[in-house]
């Protein structure tokens, strides 16, 4: 499927990098999301390897890299929380 433009939400930490709690962006898969969220905002590229949860349509997804998205789905991104 060729890339669209997607519309992103961002939560927390990923918000305050974008400065925006949302950001478009071009992708046809989860993966494509990653490369260009770090291309267009290179301080987010380390939380985005792996401490980042995704809520595609409200289903939370914690490794889907070659998840397909579309212009139609609600990608959300949030940080990871971690507790002990």
């Amino acid at each position: 499927m060729p890339p669209e433009r997607i519309t992103v939400g961002l939560y927390g930490t990923l918000a305050d990098m974008a400065g925006s709690k949302e950001v478009e962006v071009e992708a046809s898969t989860l993966r494509d999301v990653y490369a260009a969220l770090a291309r267009d905002y290179p301080e987010m590229a380390e939380h985005l390897d792996g401490n980042v949860s995704v809520s595609i349509d409200g289903r939370i997804y914690t490794e889907a890299l070659f998840e397909p998205v579309s212009a139609r789905n609600e990608v959300i991104l949030l940080p990871r929380i971690s507790g002990g």
